[in-house]
């Protein structure tokens, strides 16, 4: 077989388009985590959370590992007749954990960050 300019130009031109796809999936890379833990831990939790107005899946286990996008998140609590309760904010940083535990045992369920905001009354979990 014959190596020509064709498939020399034919090769080049499918490794563009890998590597633009490749660029394309791989996003601008501002992304952080929030890991939820739930206490007390139970196969499923029953409490629906929300982050910001994205309802999340039930925890299952005690703990969710979330990818998302850096900057300021809600997290809200569904109480009786689907109305959301704040429970504190979430600040996700770039390429770090932010962890949450939320007390489901209260009413309505109540934050605990490992690493708080300034003040008292500050309900921001960082990390």
């Amino acid at each position: 077989m014959k190596f020509t300019w064709v498939h020399a130009a034919g090769l080049l031109a499918s490794a563009c388009i890998v590597v633009a796809a490749i660029v394309a999936l791989r996003g601008s890379g501002d992304v952080g985590y929030v890991q939820i833990n739930t206490v007390p831990v139970s196969p499923l939790t029953q409490t629906s959370l929300y982050l910001d107005a994205a309802k999340l899946d039930p925890i299952r286990q005690g703990s969710a590992l979330l990818r998302q996008r850096v900057g300021t998140l809600k997290l809200q609590a569904a109480n009786f007749g689907d109305a959301l309760t704040p429970l504190c904010n979430i600040e996700v940083k770039r390429g770090r954990i932010t962890t949450v535990i939320v007390s489901v045992l209260d009413r309505p369920p109540r934050c605990q960050c490992r690493f708080g905001g300034s003040g008292p009354n500050d309900r921001t979990c960082i990390s």
